[in-house]
């Protein structure tokens, strides 16, 4: 299986300057947005390796699964594992990812086959821009039983398609001249701590 490589960048956006963002990605984009809700479930390994830094080398699952309104208690899962962004100096985010549809059976019993424990779980609602078929640009809320942000505020993330590795500079390029383009109203950054965050409800 080849591995492919996602790239992105993250920012935060107040509410009073939602207009405007939306404004500027509809003229850039050149197509209005369509929404987005997803159910995303983290797991750990049951048997974890011994506290350390080599604990940081145990490998973390997520299943994930579109949400429709009108049937709360569908899902369709993926099984999703998410690498170590890459350390190089890259002012993008860069990491091996591997997606696989879980098309029949119990995803979370298939988890637990695979030997691994439940984590963390959390709700993502927003919409999503497409720009040129090579760019993803989501804007959501964060939610598990309260707000992730009770002031409303926006998370947005703009993330590549899958691309392989030799293709990988050429797509950070892109993205990079997208953040330009939103520049006064959204500054994007990369996020190092996404390893962090692959790993705070398991330290």
């Amino acid at each position: 299986m080849v591995t492919v490589f996602e790239c992105s960048l993250h920012g935060h956006i107040s509410n009073k300057l939602k207009a405007k963002l939306l404004d500027r990605l509809i003229g850039i984009c050149g197509t209005h947005p369509f929404p987005f809700f997803e159910h995303e479930i983290g797991f750990i390994p049951t048997t974890q390796t011994a506290e350390g830094p080599q604990r940081n080398e145990d490998v973390l699952l997520r299943i994930k699964s579109p949400i429709e309104e009108n049937d709360l208690t569908k899902r369709q899962w993926t099984l999703c594992q998410l690498g170590h962004p890459e350390t190089r100096g890259r002012t993008v985010t860069v990491r091996p990812v591997l997606y696989s549809k879980i098309t029949v059976g119990d995803a979370l019993k298939f988890m637990t086959v695979l030997g691994y424990s439940y984590a963390f779980e959390y709700t993502k609602k927003g919409i999503i821009f497409t720009y040129r078929d090579i760019l993803k640009i989501i804007r959501h809320d964060v939610s598990k039983l309260t707000p992730f942000d009770p002031k409303e505020n926006w998370i947005v993330e703009v993330t590549t398609i899958p691309v392989q590795q030799d293709q990988v500079d050429n797509y950070c390029s892109e993205l990079k001249l997208f953040d330009d383009s939103l520049k006064g109203i959204l500054n994007l950054f990369h996020v190092e701590h996404l390893v962090l965050q692959n790993k705070i409800h398991y330290s």
